[in-house]
């Protein structure tokens, strides 16, 4: 090493000691980002104001040998990367006021570690019946278990404060929040504020979060580093949590459908359709793995249904965010009619207590809702309702989302979906789903759809050349065949492998003639295919059971580095591939089950394994 190289470690080491640079060497680079801006935020104040610089000695005591200087974790668990968004706008804010904070996923952390800070700031949203996103699986497991309690460390002396994101319409909302609200306050955290617990609608809630935590916590920081912190800043600074895109929830484009196609055969146990949308002149870009978000109507005839029961008179006005509206008109454009909320059945019982109700709130909540709507609790309840009562009891509707099954590349002014028609009989009469059906029955071609993109930044292709290995049964293809059309497109020359299953052959390989022309051009390496209903004897045969087949080749190519991807169904189908990859891990990889988990936590870690499950 020549004298030029050595002299900075020997200068750095003159100034603040040999001990101050082993600490400062086991930082992390968040940390390191930090600590450079806070430096040369201490230069420039001295430099501005006439004030010396801080000499060396008084920066060991102010930065690192004080052990209550310790930096705020703002922690997030996000499937689809709502929850990280509002973390990054609570961690810039926190920086940009003067407050030493470090921004981590659940994956990157160990519940361990959570000692090192001074302020645990958790954003968490909760994927199907309350179950903790993917990345946070096993941090919510050995936080919030019996088993992981007796390892959790003592946070007294900590503060913390939860941010929730959900669906009020789902019974155990925003369950993750809440988990690890209990979780750090059981160790002996001690809450900033009451956890924050979000609908839907959630981005004037979770910017308020933002403002509140960071103005608590700004003094705090600011005395701990005795006032030598960005001392300058007087007002909270903050970022807007923005979707980065030009259209959003709250102002969709209005759009054309062009195509609306049933792709299932005669016969068939399902009714999918491959819908076409012009968005030609809107300026909207998507990459694939994004969703597209849909703003539908509910059907007139359940609208009509409502107003009969309730005996109402159909123009008659209401009040709804300061608004007059026609009672059919709410019910129509703004009210969620085809999930049942569990808050509004609670505001019912209130007005109109019913003892059958009252059991299905208590005990039969979960099994109810998978087959009935709010105009099967009125049927039961026959309450006495005025129509503003209605208005006021009623959550809005929310947009549903539909994995992309196009790309830009090979379609500009368009965005294809690949969609089932949901419905299902009760004992009142026949359901269907809020937007399948409104997509593809009280739609016709030539209509005009409000839309927006909702992106996915935890669903992506890899940038490079890459193999990728993509698990999509039914619907689940989707993404695939965006993927597909992509690096078609783009002349990427990575490998692909497709599984993929559906009930029957000849009625449900959906996008067959596309399939077999990409692995023709060799686009598509292999396929394997999954027919259920056809198999010998009786015996089904899932997607699962395709990859243990192919055990030796997706040991291999996972091995050269391919990318795993599931889409489809979370309550079964991703439950049984993951043990399906776990299986291949630990018999191809000769591994331990606790090593197989550790690779299967590392593919999630390098972002190997992504799923888009629903």
């Amino acid at each position: 090493m020549t004298a030029k190289e050595q002299q900075p470690n020997w200068l750095a080491t003159k100034l603040i000691g040999d001990e101050l640079i082993s600490k400062i060497q086991s930082l992390s680079s968040q940390e390191l980002s930090w600590l450079s801006g806070y430096c040369a935020g201490l230069a420039e104040a001295g430099a501005n104001t006439g004030v010396p610089p801080v000499s060396s000695s008084l920066a060991q005591e102010t930065v690192v040998s004080d052990e209550a200087v310790k930096p705020a974790l703002v922690l997030y668990a996000s499937q689809t990367g709502n929850a990280q968004a509002v973390a990054e706008s609570l961690h810039q804010s926190l920086n940009t006021n003067g407050v030493n904070a470090v921004l981590k996923s659940t994956l990157e952390l160990k519940v361990k570690d959570l000692k090192d800070y001074s302020a645990i700031l958790v954003t968490a949203s909760t994927h199907g019946e309350g179950e903790p996103p993917d990345d946070a699986i096993e941090f919510h497991e050995a936080l919030t278990s019996k088993k992981g309690a007796k390892k959790r460390p003592n946070l007294a002396g900590v503060k913390h404060a939860v941010l929730g994101l959900g669906d009020s319409s789902y019974e155990f909302f925003c369950q993750t929040a809440k988990d690890f609200d209990a979780a750090l306050s059981a160790s002996g955290a001690a809450s900033l504020k009451s956890p924050v617990l979000c609908d839907v609608d959630y981005d004037d809630d979770a910017q308020a979060w933002v403002n509140e935590v960071t103005a608590s916590l700004k003094d705090y920081f600011k005395n701990l580093v005795g006032g030598a912190g960005n001392a300058a800043v007087e007002t909270i600074q903050t970022q807007e949590v923005s979707s980065g895109v030009s259209y959003d929830k709250n102002n969709p484009f209005t759009a054309t459908v062009e195509t609306i196609q049933r792709i299932t055969g005669q016969g068939s146990p399902k009714e999918t359709y491959h819908v076409e949308i012009d968005i030609s002149d809107s300026g909207i870009v998507y990459e694939p793995g994004d969703a597209l978000g849909v703003v539908a109507h509910n059907q007139h005839e359940l609208v009509s249904d409502i107003i009969q029961q309730l005996g109402l008179d159909p123009e008659e006005n209401v009040i709804y965010k300061d608004k007059n509206i026609s009672i059919r008109s709410f019910l129509t454009q703004t009210a969620e009619l085809t999930l049942v909320n569990k808050g509004t059945l609670k505001a019912l019982l209130e007005i109109s207590p019913n003892q059958q109700l009252q059991k299905i709130h208590d005990e039969e909540f979960s099994e109810f809702i998978q087959q009935h709507q709010f105009v099967d609790v009125l049927h039961l309840a026959d309450p006495t309702l005025s129509a503003q009562q209605l208005v006021d009891i009623l959550k809005p509707i929310k947009p549903r989302l539909y994995s992309i099954s196009s790309s830009l590349e090979e379609a500009p002014d368009e965005v294809h979906l690949t969609l089932n028609h949901v419905s299902n009989r009760n004992e009142h009469g026949e359901r269907y789903g809020l937007a399948s059906h409104f997509l593809t029955q009280d739609l016709e071609e030539g209509d005009e759809v409000s839309i927006f993109i909702e992106k996915n930044p935890k669903f992506k292709l890899p940038e490079d050349d890459s193999p990728v290995i993509m698990v999509g049964p039914g619907t689940g293809v989707a993404p695939f065949r965006a993927f597909l059309q992509h690096r078609e497109a783009l002349d990427n020359e990575g490998k692909n492998w497709l599984f993929f299953g559906n009930p029957h052959f000849n009625t449900d390989f959906l996008y067959q003639v596309e399939i077999q022309q990409y692995l023709k051009a060799g686009t598509l390496s292999r396929v394997d295919l999954a027919f259920s209903r056809d198999s010998e004897e009786g015996k089904k045969v899932y997607v699962q059971h395709k990859l243990i087949e192919q055990a030796e080749g997706v040991w291999k190519w996972l091995e050269e580095g391919a990318y795993f991807y599931v889409c489809g169904d979370m309550h079964r189908m991703a439950k049984d591939v993951e043990a399906a990859l776990l299986e291949i891990i630990q018999t191809q990889g000769q591994k331990s089950e606790e090593d197989a988990k550790h690779y299967l936590k590392q593919l999630k870690l390098d972002n190997r394994y992504q799923r888009d499950i629903y």
